[in-house]
């Protein structure tokens, strides 16, 4: 799949249950940063700004996101990559559901995981691992759930 909506239109096909996924990579002063949330919310970047230290934030390009988790856009996975610096930020709305649908570095492939044992992984990565909350109106950052 090239985006959330195609995904999601796959895993209906295919009666998978759970919430979508939606990974980005930003680069901002040099640093990359993971960015996971469910499919149908948008990332506005300038809610990070005070985390990464600037306001200069951009998407990755598909160069980068290769180089740094050898992974494509479209097909971006919320783990299981070998940089271990890369810092990671996850949605707790994620854990309000059962099952949470990734695509695994591969466009063609979807796993469905539920969201304990997501939390499970999360747990015991060598990654730095924020939590996040946001709305329209509000943002926030967590270090656990």
């Amino acid at each position: 799949s090239h985006s959330c909506d195609e995904s999601k239109q796959f895993r209906f096909a295919q009666w998978l249950e759970g919430i979508g996924s939606k990974n980005i990579v930003f680069h901002c002063k040099g640093n990359f940063y993971l960015v996971t949330t469910t499919g149908d919310k948008q990332i506005k970047a300038r809610n990070f700004k005070h985390e990464f230290g600037s306001k200069d934030i951009r998407f990755a390009s598909e160069d980068e996101i290769t180089a740094q988790i050898q992974a494509t856009i479209g097909s971006i996975p919320p783990f299981g990559f070998e940089n271990q610096n890369i810092p990671m930020y996850i949605d707790r709305e994620i854990f309000d559901h059962e099952f949470f649908i990734f695509n695994p570095s591969i466009p063609t492939k979807s796993i469905q995981i539920s969201t304990e044992s997501l939390e499970k992984i999360y747990a015991n990565l060598p990654n730095p691992i924020k939590y996040f909350s946001h709305s329209e109106e509000q943002f926030e950052l967590f270090d656990s759930l």
